[in-house]
């Protein structure tokens, strides 16, 4: 009975639509979904007004009134595709941009990006001065990656449009949907090619420029939009973002003449101060959220940006000071039934970093029962359990976790990642397997549980364990790159099976070509099949990228085996200073009689 109510509710909302087909006036327009179907795709409700000329002269009739129905029933169900095929047969038929506009909708909501983009054209032609119904064609145009002809209709929107500011953001961001970033700073230029001297001009042409990666041409534009603007904040701001990395003297000293003359521009300060720390010029950067703090005393933002630099610049003592009065007034401020502060749980977070830092556990652990939001309430409780096995309390740890009630699979799978963890680091190997089979058998299929057992597997040598679950996560996650990557590390590590285990990591590499393990497994299973010169290039990239300690083991090993033994015993030795009991650099020296 509740099921037939709710039919009927659904049925009596959409005859509105239907009857609208009969061309009533714009006044009695139907009442549309509430939802946007796209992140980042604006659609105004389809209750908006539509003139007079863009409605059609059609008589309403039980077919009509069907097709409407079935194809709103078939969209509650989840059928997309029929839902889109009949609203928009039925727009073509009767001339109503707004069964156009439903289809776009409907398309959107299945994930049909080129049936979408059909039916948002059906509906700026049903409906040419609506220019919401353009730019939602344009938009889809650039997202299915169809360009032709799209800097000549946006340079005609930008012509056309009374605001030309608003038309150019609207054109860069359709642009900014395209995947070939350079096409799209092309398509832009065309589609400025009326208004090339307007400060937005330059501003919208810098970002889409530093997008496809030519930061001449972004620093260059940015520049041109202050020269054009030398007022406005945004465009210094720009400027020195864009410039900050190719001459970084220049771009701040532009930056600081800004402010000498605007000492109202809170925001290019705040990102001069942010420039300066990426400079490693922690006093200049000091320097300047000093002087906002002394021009802006109830800015209390600025506490929580003094405390973060002072981390940075290894002031942990400064930077606590700082943390606790921004808690303090957020204390405050919401015991007064105020608004909290918008960072009160990174700041939180950040003080139990220092106390962690600085082997107060007890301190850290404290801090962290004050954590109240439901939404960091989990990580709190994983952070107390981590923290009370660093002080080898790993029975206290399990009882904090034993209290967690997992709301999902994902909460589910930290748990037990957690738990795990803390008994590896205990030395309890066989109990961290336990924990997380049981916890494989309560979630079956989650990715993280199964590739954290496969690597025990693997220090426990139950290799065909570890294989099969590796090779179950492929199957459920082809996108897994470290699952690949472990497998076939796996196979190069024992030697064998090796044009499959290159395979398995140049699969890895494809997935993410920029992390330092997979390159350092891809010059490890070079080694093994004999190629040093390969090895060498993958391994000295993956150092460089990060030189971490297995990865100096591996690099050191290829170096010995190609006759640079003073170099390898150099890497080992600055490994067996970091880390004297480094199980890798142990079993590689001895495998191969070194003594450093």
């Amino acid at each position: 009975m509740l099921f037939n109510a709710h039919r009927l509710k659904l049925a009596a909302a959409w005859v509105g639509l239907a009857t609208a087909v009969s061309a009533v006036s714009a006044q009695n327009a139907p009442p549309a979904s509430d939802e946007l179907l796209v992140p980042g795709l604006s659609l105004s409700p389809m209750g908006r007004a539509i003139g007079p000329r863009a409605l059609p002269n059609v008589d309403l009739s039980a077919e009509i009134l069907f097709q409407v129905l079935a194809s709103e029933v078939a969209a509650q169900r989840g059928a997309f595709g029929p839902a889109t095929s009949t609203t928009l047969d039925l727009a073509e038929k009767t001339r109503d941009p707004r069964l156009a506009r439903r289809a776009v909708e409907f398309a959107l909501a299945g994930g049909d990006l080129v049936r979408a983009l059909d039916a948002a054209q059906a509906w700026a032609e049903l409906d040419p001065a609506d220019v919401e119904a353009r730019q939602t064609a344009l938009s889809l145009a650039a997202a299915a990656g169809r360009v032709e002809g799209m800097g000549s209709a946006l340079r005609a929107r930008i012509a056309a449009a009374p605001d030309k500011s608003v038309a150019i953001v609207d054109a860069r961001r359709v642009v900014a949907r395209l995947d070939d970033k350079r096409k799209a700073l092309s398509i832009l230029e065309e589609a400025l090619t009326d208004v090339r001297n307007l400060p937005e001009a330059h501003l919208a042409l810098s970002r889409v420029a530093a997008a496809a990666g030519d930061k001449p041409r972004a620093l260059q534009e940015a520049r041109a939009a202050l020269d054009a603007q030398p007022d406005s904040e945004a465009a210094a701001m720009l400027a020195l973002q864009m410039g900050v990395e190719t001459e970084p003297e220049q771009s701040v000293a532009r930056a600081r003449a800004f402010i000498a003359t605007h000492a109202e521009s809170r925001n290019l300060r705040v990102l001069l101060a942010r420039a300066l720390a990426s400079l490693k010029d922690y006093d200049g950067a000091r320097d300047e959220l000093q002087a906002l703090a002394r021009a802006n005393p109830e800015d209390f933002e600025i506490l929580y940006m003094q405390g973060v630099l002072a981390y940075q610049s290894q002031r942990p003592s400064d930077a606590d000071g700082y943390l606790r009065q921004y808690l303090d007034v957020h204390e405050q401020r919401t015991a007064k039934g105020a608004a909290p502060l918008p960072e009160a749980d990174n700041a939180l977070f950040l003080r139990v970093q220092i106390a962690e830092d600085q082997q107060r556990y007890d301190d850290a652990f404290d801090l962290l029962a004050k954590v109240d939001d439901p939404d960091a309430a989990l990580p709190a409780r994983l952070r107390q359990a981590v923290l009370r096995g660093k002080q080898g309390r790993v029975d206290d740890a399990r009882r904090i976790l034993g209290l967690i009630d997992p709301r999902d699979v994902r909460e589910g799978s930290q748990v037990a990642l957690t738990e795990a963890q803390i008994l590896r680091n205990a030395g309890d190997r066989d109990e961290a397997v336990k924990v997380l089979e049981a916890a494989n058998q309560r979630y079956p299929d989650a990715p993280d549980l199964m590739y954290d057992l496969a690597m025990l597997y693997e220090q426990q040598n139950r290799i065909d364990e570890m294989e099969n679950r590796l090779r179950r996560i492929i199957a459920i996650k082809p996108d897994h790159a470290h699952a690949y990557n472990a497998l076939g590390y796996s196979l190069a590590d024992r030697n064998v099976r090796l044009p499959e285990a290159r395979r398995l990591i140049e699969r890895a590499m494809n997935l993410a070509p920029d992390d330092p393990f997979i390159i350092d497994s891809m010059g490890w299973v070079h080694y093994r099949m004999g190629d040093n010169a390969k090895a060498l290039s993958y391994l000295e990239r993956a150092y460089e990228i990060r030189p971490d300690a297995e990865i100096a083991v591996h690099l050191g090993e290829v170096l010995w085996a190609s006759g640079q033994q003073a170099r390898a015993r150099q890497l080992w030795r600055e490994v067996q200073s970091k880390d004297p009991s480094n199980a890798a650099l142990r079993g590689t020296l001895a495998r191969l009689d070194v003594t450093l």
